[in-house]
């Protein structure tokens, strides 16, 4: 045997460094890919929970204003005159703070209908309502806009 064929080749020297560095470049851009994203899903995830809050606000307030409707039935007879903007009960109707909860609420008459089943059609009337429910987040763009429609049923007026 040569003794030649043991010696390393000149032009070879270094070569070892040179890939352990790209493939060290080649990790660090997979890492700040992988970093870049979990950023972009954390956004998404708060954007999420963001519009998740103001639709389980704005569906709460549904729920409320119509406990408090049902309780208060002279609100319903002044709809019948023209829309209601209703006091919220969940959230603030002003929003003052970023991260704050803006509520509006409107009873909307929408006109007459025939009672329900188990009312006599001759004694009572049914009056269809759209109860409004805008929610939005301050500072965000966030928005629920939740409507629910009822007919609120009343002794007709006498001859």
């Amino acid at each position: 045997m040569n003794r030649d064929e043991y010696q390393p080749i000149k032009n070879e020297q270094g070569s070892t460094m040179m890939m352990t560095l790209i493939i060290l470049l080649i990790f660090t851009l997979s890492g700040l890919m992988v970093m870049d994203m979990a950023i972009l899903e954390e956004l998404a995830v708060s954007n999420e929970q963001r519009t998740l809050q103001v639709y389980q606000t704005a569906y709460s307030e549904l729920d409320a204003q119509m406990v408090y409707l049902r309780s208060n039935p002279t609100v319903m007879a002044a709809a019948v005159d023209g829309n209601q903007t209703l006091t919220p009960i969940i959230a603030s109707a002003t929003c003052t703070n970023p991260g704050d909860i803006c509520q509006t609420i409107t009873l909307r008459y929408t006109g007459q209908a025939s009672p329900p089943t188990g009312y006599s059609i001759t004694s009572f009337i049914g009056l269809n309502f759209e109860l409004d429910s805008v929610a939005t987040l301050n500072g965000a763009a966030a928005t629920s806009n939740q409507t629910l429609g009822f007919v609120y049923v009343t002794p007709k007026a006498g001859p």
